[in-house]
Protein backbone atom coordinates (compact mmCIF):
# COMPACT_ATOMS: atom_id res chain seq x y z
CA UNK A 1 0.00 0.00 0.00
CA UNK A 2 1.28 3.47 -0.79
CA UNK A 3 2.63 5.57 2.06
CA UNK A 4 -0.06 8.22 1.67
CA UNK A 5 -2.83 5.63 1.66
CA UNK A 6 -1.84 3.92 4.88
CA UNK A 7 -1.59 7.21 6.77
CA UNK A 8 -4.93 8.23 5.27
CA UNK A 9 -6.44 5.06 6.72
CA UNK A 10 -4.87 5.77 10.10
CA UNK A 11 -6.36 9.29 10.14
CA UNK A 12 -9.87 7.99 9.39
CA UNK A 13 -9.66 5.29 12.05
CA UNK A 14 -8.25 7.86 14.49
CA UNK A 15 -11.29 10.11 13.98
CA UNK A 16 -13.55 7.32 15.19
CA UNK A 17 -11.27 6.55 18.13
CA UNK A 18 -11.12 10.22 19.10
CA UNK A 19 -14.90 10.63 18.89
CA UNK A 20 -15.72 7.57 21.00
CA UNK A 21 -13.08 8.27 23.67
CA UNK A 22 -14.03 11.94 23.84
CA UNK A 23 -17.64 10.93 24.46
CA UNK A 24 -16.72 8.48 27.19
CA UNK A 25 -14.31 10.77 29.02
CA UNK A 26 -16.74 13.70 28.97
CA UNK A 27 -19.48 11.46 30.32
CA UNK A 28 -17.32 10.41 33.30
CA UNK A 29 -17.13 14.06 34.32
CA UNK A 30 -20.84 14.65 33.60
CA UNK A 31 -22.07 11.65 35.62
CA UNK A 32 -22.27 13.50 38.97
CA UNK A 33 -24.21 16.35 37.26
CA UNK A 34 -26.58 13.92 35.51
CA UNK A 35 -27.17 12.12 38.82
CA UNK A 36 -27.94 15.41 40.58
CA UNK A 37 -30.25 16.81 37.88
CA UNK A 38 -32.16 13.54 37.44
CA UNK A 39 -32.30 12.94 41.23
CA UNK A 40 -30.61 9.54 41.10
CA UNK A 41 -27.60 8.11 42.97
CA UNK A 42 -24.23 6.76 41.83
CA UNK A 43 -25.53 3.19 41.56
CA UNK A 44 -28.30 4.28 39.16
CA UNK A 45 -26.34 6.69 37.00
CA UNK A 46 -23.65 4.05 36.44
CA UNK A 47 -26.12 2.40 34.04
CA UNK A 48 -25.61 5.24 31.57
CA UNK A 49 -22.09 3.83 31.24
CA UNK A 50 -22.78 0.16 31.97
CA UNK A 51 -25.65 -0.27 29.46
CA UNK A 52 -23.41 1.22 26.77
CA UNK A 53 -20.60 -1.17 27.66
CA UNK A 54 -22.90 -4.20 27.79
CA UNK A 55 -24.35 -3.60 24.32
CA UNK A 56 -20.85 -3.16 22.91
CA UNK A 57 -19.57 -6.25 24.69
CA UNK A 58 -22.49 -8.34 23.41
CA UNK A 59 -22.08 -7.34 19.77
CA UNK A 60 -18.35 -6.88 19.17
CA UNK A 61 -17.62 -10.45 18.11
CA UNK A 62 -20.65 -10.42 15.80
CA UNK A 63 -19.51 -7.23 14.06
CA UNK A 64 -15.93 -8.50 13.96
CA UNK A 65 -16.98 -11.69 12.19
CA UNK A 66 -19.38 -9.78 9.95
CA UNK A 67 -16.49 -7.49 9.00
CA UNK A 68 -14.32 -10.47 8.12
CA UNK A 69 -17.14 -11.83 5.98
CA UNK A 70 -18.25 -8.72 4.04
CA UNK A 71 -15.33 -6.33 4.60
CA UNK A 72 -14.36 -4.54 7.81
CA UNK A 73 -14.27 -1.19 6.00
CA UNK A 74 -18.05 -1.35 5.44
CA UNK A 75 -18.80 -2.05 9.10
CA UNK A 76 -16.50 0.73 10.28
CA UNK A 77 -18.02 3.25 7.86
CA UNK A 78 -21.62 2.75 8.98
CA UNK A 79 -20.51 2.65 12.61
CA UNK A 80 -19.86 6.40 12.29
CA UNK A 81 -23.45 6.97 11.20
CA UNK A 82 -24.96 4.84 13.96
CA UNK A 83 -22.91 6.61 16.62
CA UNK A 84 -23.96 10.05 15.39
CA UNK A 85 -27.67 9.12 15.37
CA UNK A 86 -27.40 7.60 18.85
CA UNK A 87 -25.71 10.77 20.10
CA UNK A 88 -28.64 12.83 18.85
CA UNK A 89 -31.07 10.63 20.80
CA UNK A 90 -28.93 10.99 23.94
CA UNK A 91 -28.92 14.77 23.70
CA UNK A 92 -32.73 14.99 23.70
CA UNK A 93 -33.35 12.39 26.45
CA UNK A 94 -35.54 13.74 29.25
CA UNK A 95 -35.22 10.89 31.77
CA UNK A 96 -32.63 8.40 32.95
CA UNK A 97 -34.48 5.52 31.23
CA UNK A 98 -34.49 7.32 27.88
CA UNK A 99 -30.85 8.28 28.27
CA UNK A 100 -29.88 4.68 29.00
CA UNK A 101 -31.89 3.45 25.98
CA UNK A 102 -30.29 6.08 23.74
CA UNK A 103 -26.84 5.10 24.98
CA UNK A 104 -27.64 1.49 24.08
CA UNK A 105 -28.49 2.59 20.52
CA UNK A 106 -25.32 4.68 20.37
CA UNK A 107 -23.36 1.62 21.48
CA UNK A 108 -24.20 -0.29 18.28
CA UNK A 109 -22.35 2.33 16.24
CA UNK A 110 -19.44 2.32 18.67
CA UNK A 111 -19.28 -1.48 18.54
CA UNK A 112 -19.07 -1.46 14.74
CA UNK A 113 -16.04 0.82 14.90
CA UNK A 114 -14.35 -0.86 17.86
CA UNK A 115 -14.73 -4.32 16.34
CA UNK A 116 -13.01 -3.43 13.08
CA UNK A 117 -10.80 -0.36 13.60
CA UNK A 118 -7.58 -1.83 14.96
CA UNK A 119 -7.85 -4.79 12.56
CA UNK A 120 -7.96 -2.37 9.62
CA UNK A 121 -4.88 -0.58 10.95
CA UNK A 122 -3.07 -3.88 11.54
CA UNK A 123 -3.79 -5.03 7.96
CA UNK A 124 -2.77 -1.69 6.47
CA UNK A 125 0.68 -1.33 8.03
CA UNK A 126 3.63 -3.72 7.53
CA UNK A 127 4.81 -5.74 10.56
CA UNK A 128 7.80 -3.49 11.21
CA UNK A 129 5.47 -0.46 11.56
CA UNK A 130 2.45 -2.12 13.17
CA UNK A 131 3.42 -1.33 16.76
CA UNK A 132 4.08 2.31 15.89
CA UNK A 133 0.72 2.62 14.09
CA UNK A 134 -1.17 1.01 16.97
CA UNK A 135 0.77 3.26 19.32
CA UNK A 136 -0.54 6.27 17.43
CA UNK A 137 -4.11 4.96 17.80
CA UNK A 138 -3.34 4.63 21.51
CA UNK A 139 -2.20 8.24 21.43
CA UNK A 140 -5.58 9.19 19.95
CA UNK A 141 -7.25 7.41 22.86
CA UNK A 142 -5.14 9.58 25.14
CA UNK A 143 -5.96 12.78 23.24
CA UNK A 144 -9.69 12.01 23.28
CA UNK A 145 -9.59 11.20 26.99
CA UNK A 146 -7.41 14.25 27.62
CA UNK A 147 -9.75 16.63 25.82
CA UNK A 148 -12.91 15.19 27.36
CA UNK A 149 -12.62 15.99 31.07
CA UNK A 150 -11.45 19.60 30.72
CA UNK A 151 -13.79 20.38 27.83
CA UNK A 152 -16.62 18.46 29.47
CA UNK A 153 -16.24 20.22 32.80
CA UNK A 154 -16.49 23.63 31.10
CA UNK A 155 -19.37 22.67 28.78
CA UNK A 156 -21.40 20.92 31.47
CA UNK A 157 -21.01 23.89 33.82
CA UNK A 158 -21.92 26.42 31.11
CA UNK A 159 -24.47 24.66 28.85
CA UNK A 160 -25.64 21.52 30.67
CA UNK A 161 -24.90 17.84 30.07
CA UNK A 162 -26.85 17.33 26.74
CA UNK A 163 -24.21 19.34 24.87
CA UNK A 164 -21.62 16.58 25.42
CA UNK A 165 -23.58 14.35 23.02
CA UNK A 166 -24.23 17.08 20.46
CA UNK A 167 -20.47 17.33 19.90
CA UNK A 168 -20.44 13.85 18.37
CA UNK A 169 -22.90 14.58 15.57
CA UNK A 170 -20.75 16.71 13.22
CA UNK A 171 -17.65 14.61 13.93
CA UNK A 172 -19.58 11.40 13.20
CA UNK A 173 -20.98 12.71 9.92
CA UNK A 174 -17.55 13.90 8.74
CA UNK A 175 -16.06 10.53 9.68
CA UNK A 176 -18.81 8.69 7.79
CA UNK A 177 -18.11 10.68 4.62
CA UNK A 178 -14.35 10.18 4.79
CA UNK A 179 -14.63 6.45 5.53
CA UNK A 180 -17.14 5.94 2.70
CA UNK A 181 -14.88 7.71 0.24
CA UNK A 182 -11.39 6.65 1.25
CA UNK A 183 -11.22 3.44 3.32
CA UNK A 184 -9.78 0.63 1.13
CA UNK A 185 -11.41 -2.79 0.87
CA UNK A 186 -10.27 -5.26 3.54
CA UNK A 187 -9.46 -9.00 3.24
CA UNK A 188 -12.52 -11.26 3.36
CA UNK A 189 -12.65 -14.65 5.10
CA UNK A 190 -14.53 -16.70 2.50
CA UNK A 191 -14.49 -19.87 4.64
CA UNK A 192 -16.69 -18.37 7.37
CA UNK A 193 -20.22 -18.52 5.97
CA UNK A 194 -22.47 -18.81 9.04
CA UNK A 195 -23.22 -16.79 12.15
CA UNK A 196 -23.63 -18.29 15.58
CA UNK A 197 -26.75 -16.34 16.59
CA UNK A 198 -27.67 -18.70 19.51
CA UNK A 199 -24.13 -18.31 20.86
CA UNK A 200 -24.29 -14.52 20.54
CA UNK A 201 -27.63 -14.48 22.39
CA UNK A 202 -26.39 -16.80 25.14
CA UNK A 203 -23.24 -14.75 25.68
CA UNK A 204 -25.26 -11.51 25.78
CA UNK A 205 -27.64 -12.89 28.43
CA UNK A 206 -24.72 -14.21 30.50
CA UNK A 207 -22.93 -10.85 30.35
CA UNK A 208 -26.05 -8.92 31.33
CA UNK A 209 -26.87 -11.26 34.24
CA UNK A 210 -23.28 -11.10 35.51
CA UNK A 211 -23.13 -7.30 35.49
CA UNK A 212 -26.63 -7.06 37.02
CA UNK A 213 -25.53 -9.31 39.86
CA UNK A 214 -22.76 -6.84 40.62
CA UNK A 215 -24.82 -3.68 40.13
CA UNK A 216 -28.14 -4.13 41.99
CA UNK A 217 -28.42 -2.74 45.50
CA UNK A 218 -25.47 -2.12 47.80
CA UNK A 219 -23.96 -5.60 47.66
CA UNK A 220 -23.14 -8.36 45.22
CA UNK A 221 -26.18 -10.53 44.45
CA UNK A 222 -24.79 -14.07 44.72
CA UNK A 223 -27.82 -15.81 43.18
CA UNK A 224 -27.65 -13.86 39.89
CA UNK A 225 -23.84 -14.05 40.05
CA UNK A 226 -23.99 -17.85 40.16
CA UNK A 227 -26.58 -17.84 37.37
CA UNK A 228 -24.28 -15.68 35.23
CA UNK A 229 -21.33 -18.02 35.81
CA UNK A 230 -23.49 -21.03 34.91
CA UNK A 231 -24.68 -19.28 31.73
CA UNK A 232 -21.07 -18.58 30.75
CA UNK A 233 -20.25 -22.25 31.30
CA UNK A 234 -23.25 -23.23 29.15
CA UNK A 235 -22.06 -20.79 26.49
CA UNK A 236 -18.64 -22.45 26.44
CA UNK A 237 -20.14 -25.96 26.17
CA UNK A 238 -22.51 -24.82 23.42
CA UNK A 239 -19.66 -23.22 21.49
CA UNK A 240 -17.56 -26.38 21.68
CA UNK A 241 -20.37 -28.33 20.00
CA UNK A 242 -21.49 -25.66 17.53
CA UNK A 243 -20.62 -26.26 13.83
CA UNK A 244 -19.90 -22.52 13.41
CA UNK A 245 -18.98 -21.20 16.87
CA UNK A 246 -18.71 -17.54 17.76
CA UNK A 247 -15.50 -18.38 19.62
CA UNK A 248 -12.53 -19.21 17.41
CA UNK A 249 -10.97 -21.95 19.53
CA UNK A 250 -7.92 -22.18 17.26
CA UNK A 251 -6.91 -18.70 18.39
CA UNK A 252 -6.94 -19.75 22.04
CA UNK A 253 -4.10 -22.15 21.23
CA UNK A 254 -1.98 -19.14 20.29
CA UNK A 255 -0.20 -18.06 23.48
CA UNK A 256 0.22 -14.33 22.63
CA UNK A 257 -3.54 -14.17 21.89
CA UNK A 258 -4.52 -16.03 25.07
CA UNK A 259 -2.21 -14.32 27.55
CA UNK A 260 -2.56 -10.92 25.90
CA UNK A 261 -6.32 -10.95 26.43
CA UNK A 262 -5.99 -12.17 30.03
CA UNK A 263 -3.61 -9.29 30.77
CA UNK A 264 -5.95 -6.88 28.97
CA UNK A 265 -8.81 -7.97 31.22
CA UNK A 266 -6.83 -7.27 34.39
CA UNK A 267 -5.50 -3.92 33.17
CA UNK A 268 -8.88 -2.60 31.99
CA UNK A 269 -10.85 -3.83 35.01
CA UNK A 270 -8.47 -1.96 37.32
CA UNK A 271 -8.44 1.19 35.16
CA UNK A 272 -12.18 1.78 35.57
CA UNK A 273 -11.86 1.80 39.36
CA UNK A 274 -10.10 5.14 38.96
CA UNK A 275 -11.87 6.58 35.92
CA UNK A 276 -15.38 6.04 37.34
CA UNK A 277 -14.86 6.62 41.08
CA UNK A 278 -12.26 9.39 41.18
CA UNK A 279 -14.55 12.23 39.88
CA UNK A 280 -17.03 11.36 42.67
CA UNK A 281 -14.19 11.41 45.23
CA UNK A 282 -12.96 14.82 44.11
CA UNK A 283 -16.42 16.41 43.93
CA UNK A 284 -18.09 14.84 46.97
CA UNK A 285 -15.22 14.62 49.46
CA UNK A 286 -12.81 17.34 48.31
CA UNK A 287 -15.61 19.61 46.94
CA UNK A 288 -13.89 20.26 43.60
CA UNK A 289 -16.00 21.84 40.88
CA UNK A 290 -16.79 19.72 37.76
CA UNK A 291 -14.40 21.90 35.76
CA UNK A 292 -11.57 21.42 38.26
CA UNK A 293 -12.07 17.67 38.65
CA UNK A 294 -12.29 17.46 34.86
CA UNK A 295 -8.95 19.21 34.62
CA UNK A 296 -7.40 16.75 37.06
CA UNK A 297 -8.78 13.79 35.09
CA UNK A 298 -6.96 14.98 31.97
CA UNK A 299 -3.66 13.94 33.56
CA UNK A 300 -3.81 10.19 32.72
CA UNK A 301 -4.71 10.67 29.04
CA UNK A 302 -2.05 13.35 28.60
CA UNK A 303 0.66 10.95 29.71
CA UNK A 304 -0.97 8.08 27.83
CA UNK A 305 -0.98 10.15 24.63
CA UNK A 306 2.72 10.91 25.05
CA UNK A 307 3.88 7.41 25.99
CA UNK A 308 1.69 5.20 23.74
CA UNK A 309 3.52 5.90 20.42
CA UNK A 310 6.87 5.58 22.19
CA UNK A 311 5.80 2.25 23.72
CA UNK A 312 4.54 1.05 20.33
CA UNK A 313 7.90 1.80 18.70
CA UNK A 314 9.77 0.09 21.53
CA UNK A 315 7.60 -3.01 21.12
CA UNK A 316 8.52 -3.14 17.40
CA UNK A 317 12.20 -3.24 18.38
CA UNK A 318 12.31 -5.20 21.64
CA UNK A 319 8.99 -7.04 21.87
CA UNK A 320 6.02 -6.39 24.17
CA UNK A 321 6.76 -8.56 27.20
CA UNK A 322 9.02 -6.20 29.17
CA UNK A 323 6.74 -3.24 28.44
CA UNK A 324 3.60 -4.95 29.75
CA UNK A 325 5.43 -5.90 32.96
CA UNK A 326 6.61 -2.31 33.41
CA UNK A 327 3.05 -1.09 32.83
CA UNK A 328 1.66 -3.29 35.62
CA UNK A 329 4.37 -2.03 38.00
CA UNK A 330 3.30 1.55 37.24
CA UNK A 331 -0.41 0.72 37.54
CA UNK A 332 0.17 -0.96 40.90
CA UNK A 333 2.02 2.16 42.09
CA UNK A 334 -0.95 4.30 41.01
CA UNK A 335 -3.54 2.24 42.88
CA UNK A 336 -1.41 2.06 46.01
CA UNK A 337 -1.11 5.86 45.88
CA UNK A 338 -4.90 6.22 45.63
CA UNK A 339 -5.30 3.85 48.58
CA UNK A 340 -3.76 6.55 50.84
CA UNK A 341 -6.14 9.38 49.88
CA UNK A 342 -8.43 11.00 52.44
CA UNK A 343 -10.39 14.20 53.01
CA UNK A 344 -7.13 16.12 53.40
CA UNK A 345 -5.62 14.57 50.25
CA UNK A 346 -2.93 16.63 48.58
CA UNK A 347 -3.52 17.66 44.97
CA UNK A 348 0.06 16.61 44.27
CA UNK A 349 -0.53 13.10 45.59
CA UNK A 350 -3.65 12.72 43.46
CA UNK A 351 -1.79 14.08 40.44
CA UNK A 352 1.12 11.69 41.09
CA UNK A 353 -1.20 8.69 41.09
CA UNK A 354 -2.89 9.89 37.90
CA UNK A 355 0.50 10.35 36.21
CA UNK A 356 1.47 6.76 37.07
CA UNK A 357 -1.90 5.53 35.77
CA UNK A 358 -1.48 7.38 32.45
CA UNK A 359 2.06 6.17 31.81
CA UNK A 360 1.11 2.64 32.84
CA UNK A 361 -1.81 2.48 30.39
CA UNK A 362 0.32 4.09 27.68
CA UNK A 363 2.95 1.37 28.08
CA UNK A 364 0.33 -1.38 28.04
CA UNK A 365 -2.18 -0.89 25.20
CA UNK A 366 -0.22 -0.72 21.95
CA UNK A 367 2.48 -3.32 22.81
CA UNK A 368 -0.14 -5.79 24.02
CA UNK A 369 -2.44 -5.26 21.02
CA UNK A 370 0.50 -5.48 18.60
CA UNK A 371 1.55 -8.78 20.16
CA UNK A 372 -1.96 -10.22 19.81
CA UNK A 373 -2.58 -9.01 16.25
CA UNK A 374 0.86 -10.09 15.06
CA UNK A 375 0.07 -13.66 16.10
CA UNK A 376 -3.01 -14.10 13.85
CA UNK A 377 -3.53 -14.16 10.04
CA UNK A 378 -4.86 -11.04 8.31
CA UNK A 379 -8.23 -12.57 7.40
CA UNK A 380 -8.91 -12.99 11.12
CA UNK A 381 -7.84 -9.47 12.05
CA UNK A 382 -11.46 -8.26 12.24
CA UNK A 383 -12.45 -11.06 14.61
CA UNK A 384 -9.30 -10.56 16.68
CA UNK A 385 -9.89 -6.82 16.93
CA UNK A 386 -13.47 -7.53 17.95
CA UNK A 387 -12.32 -10.00 20.59
CA UNK A 388 -9.78 -7.54 22.03
CA UNK A 389 -12.50 -4.90 22.22
CA UNK A 390 -14.94 -7.39 23.74
CA UNK A 391 -12.47 -8.17 26.51
CA UNK A 392 -11.80 -4.46 27.07
CA UNK A 393 -15.45 -3.43 27.25
CA UNK A 394 -16.59 -6.42 29.28
CA UNK A 395 -13.74 -5.64 31.67
CA UNK A 396 -14.87 -2.00 31.83
CA UNK A 397 -18.45 -3.12 32.62
CA UNK A 398 -17.32 -5.53 35.33
CA UNK A 399 -14.85 -3.00 36.71
CA UNK A 400 -17.44 -0.24 37.05
CA UNK A 401 -20.04 -2.55 38.57
CA UNK A 402 -17.64 -4.21 41.04
CA UNK A 403 -15.96 -0.98 42.14
CA UNK A 404 -19.28 0.84 42.64
CA UNK A 405 -20.76 -2.14 44.56
CA UNK A 406 -17.73 -2.61 46.82
CA UNK A 407 -17.49 1.11 47.50
CA UNK A 408 -21.23 1.45 48.29
CA UNK A 409 -21.14 -1.61 50.55
CA UNK A 410 -18.11 -0.36 52.48
CA UNK A 411 -19.52 3.17 52.76
CA UNK A 412 -22.78 1.87 54.26
CA UNK A 413 -20.87 -0.26 56.78
CA UNK A 414 -18.49 2.51 57.84
CA UNK A 415 -21.24 5.13 58.11
CA UNK A 416 -22.86 3.15 60.92
CA UNK A 417 -20.09 4.31 63.27
CA UNK A 418 -18.18 7.05 61.43
CA UNK A 419 -18.87 10.43 59.91
CA UNK A 420 -19.51 10.64 56.17
CA UNK A 421 -16.07 12.07 55.34
CA UNK A 422 -14.15 9.50 57.40
CA UNK A 423 -16.31 6.65 56.08
CA UNK A 424 -15.76 7.85 52.50
CA UNK A 425 -11.99 7.94 53.04
CA UNK A 426 -11.89 4.48 54.61
CA UNK A 427 -13.97 3.04 51.75
CA UNK A 428 -11.64 4.65 49.22
CA UNK A 429 -8.60 3.10 50.91
CA UNK A 430 -9.96 -0.43 50.67
CA UNK A 431 -11.28 -0.07 47.13
CA UNK A 432 -7.86 0.87 45.80
CA UNK A 433 -6.04 -1.75 47.85
CA UNK A 434 -8.20 -4.33 46.10
CA UNK A 435 -7.54 -2.82 42.67
CA UNK A 436 -3.79 -2.85 43.46
CA UNK A 437 -4.05 -6.61 44.04
CA UNK A 438 -5.60 -6.94 40.57
CA UNK A 439 -2.70 -5.11 38.90
CA UNK A 440 -0.11 -7.05 40.91
CA UNK A 441 -1.75 -10.24 39.65
CA UNK A 442 -1.32 -8.88 36.12
CA UNK A 443 2.37 -8.26 36.83
CA UNK A 444 2.84 -11.85 38.01
CA UNK A 445 1.13 -13.30 34.92
CA UNK A 446 3.08 -10.98 32.62
CA UNK A 447 6.40 -12.13 34.09
CA UNK A 448 5.53 -15.83 34.12
CA UNK A 449 4.18 -15.83 30.53
CA UNK A 450 6.92 -13.69 28.95
CA UNK A 451 8.54 -16.55 27.02
CA UNK A 452 5.26 -17.94 25.66
CA UNK A 453 4.17 -14.50 24.47
CA UNK A 454 7.26 -14.19 22.30
CA UNK A 455 5.85 -16.68 19.75
CA UNK A 456 4.61 -15.32 16.43
CA UNK A 457 2.07 -15.83 13.67
CA UNK A 458 3.92 -18.95 12.55
CA UNK A 459 2.46 -20.80 15.55
CA UNK A 460 -1.10 -20.40 14.25
CA UNK A 461 -0.12 -21.12 10.67
CA UNK A 462 1.54 -24.36 11.72
CA UNK A 463 -1.55 -25.38 13.66
CA UNK A 464 -3.74 -24.75 10.62
CA UNK A 465 -1.38 -26.68 8.36
CA UNK A 466 -0.51 -23.64 6.24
Amino acid sequence: MKLDNKWQVLIIISIGIFMSTLDGSILNIANPTIAREMSVDMKQVQWVVTAYMLVITSTLLFFGKLGDRIGSHKIYTFGFLGFAIGSLFCSISTSLILLIASRAFQAFGASMMMATGIGIVSNTFPPEERGKALGLTGSMVGIGNMTGPSLGGILVAKFGWPVIFLLNIPVGLIGFYLAYRFLPSQPVNSQDKKFDFPGILLFSIAAIVLVLSLSVGDSIQFGPLLAGIILLACFYIFEKKSPSPMLDFELFRVKPFLYGNILGCLAYVSQTWVIFLMPFFMERLLHFSPAYSGLMMTIPPIFMAVTAPFAGSLSDKFGPTRLTSISFILLSGAHLTFSTLGQDASIFRIAGGLVLLGIGMGFFGSPNNSSILSSVPQEKAGYTGGFISTVRNFSFSIGIAVSASIFSLLLNIYQENLSYAIAYSASTHWVYRISALITLSGLLISVLSRNERKSSKSVLLEQEGV
